[in-house]
């Protein structure tokens, strides 16, 4: 990565640190979504890519018995993560690597779920699911969130944002035909309420972010992130019935 962007990646890693979730979603969307895959092994073996502080770790694997493998970028969120599993008293069923996504340093065939939520985006819809589907054994399930479209009148400044934050967004129908083409049988699919952004994401950032500008009083690449974060949530606030979060659900389809 070039300096500006490691630059850019450690002020987010910065803003983000102490936060439960790094982006969209709740508890209740990540124990939905693992009651809607079918039945699992008896303790199975779960990889979370881009777990962050591990806001969807810690309930798979108080909920499955298994071992969730988290898969972050960040040191300081795997800390984060570390520390509440051994508060939770789930540090058995939980171990964290620092890797890139985009290449992972696990085993093909080596686990029977592929969990993701808020971070797929970092590698595209297609590519993640293409890169990951190697990782599960037969019958494997996946599931992600995916930023899309809800509708079809789309406002212009949400567009604008979009095209230049994320080009690959689009529709529902589009991201489950791109699932099966990737490999997977779609299995189900649903919208993260707006509580998910609002209430668990964007709050607890509002209120973080004006003691992050005030660390950083004469750094414009800090206050730049700042405003940056500060535009997301304002068009969240008059757009975000146009776009959302979708978890999409799939199964590794079987080789014919």
């Amino acid at each position: 990565m070039s300096g500006d962007t490691d630059r850019q990646l450690e002020l987010l890693f910065e803003l983000f640190s102490g936060l439960k979730r790094k982006a969209p979603g709740s508890e209740a969307s990540t124990r939905y979504a693992l009651a809607r895959l079918g039945e699992l092994p008896a303790s199975p073996a779960i990889v979370d890519m881009g777990c962050g502080a591990g806001a969807s770790t810690l309930v798979l694997a108080s909920l499955t018995g298994g071992l969730v493998t988290a898969v972050d970028l960040s040191e300081r969120f795997l800390d984060e993560l570390n520390r509440a599993a051994l508060a939770a008293g789930l540090s058995d069923n939980i171990k964290t690597i620092c890797a890139d996504m985009a290449a992972l340093p696990l085993p093909d065939a080596s686990f029977d779920v592929v969990w993701s939520e808020g971070a797929i985006y970092l590698l595209g819809f297609k590519t993640g699911l293409q890169r990951w589907g190697r990782l599960l054994r037969p019958g494997g399930w996946v599931a992600v969130t995916e930023i899309t479209w809800m509708t079809n009148d789309r406002p212009a400044e949400a567009v604008e944002f979009w095209q230049k934050e994320y080009p690959s967004i689009t529709s529902v129908q589009d991201n489950v035909d791109i699932m099966q083409s990737a490999g997977f049988d779609s299995i189900d699919h649903f919208v993260l309420p707006p509580e998910d952004w609002s209430t668990h994401f964007y709050q607890p950032l509002s209120e973080r972010l004006p003691q992050f500008r005030s660390e950083h009083l004469d750094d414009p690449s800090a206050q730049a992130v700042a405003d940056a974060m500060d535009r997301e949530i304002q068009l969240w606030e008059t757009c975000g019935g146009s776009y959302g979060y979708v978890f999409f659900l799939g199964r590794l389809a079987s080789k014919k």
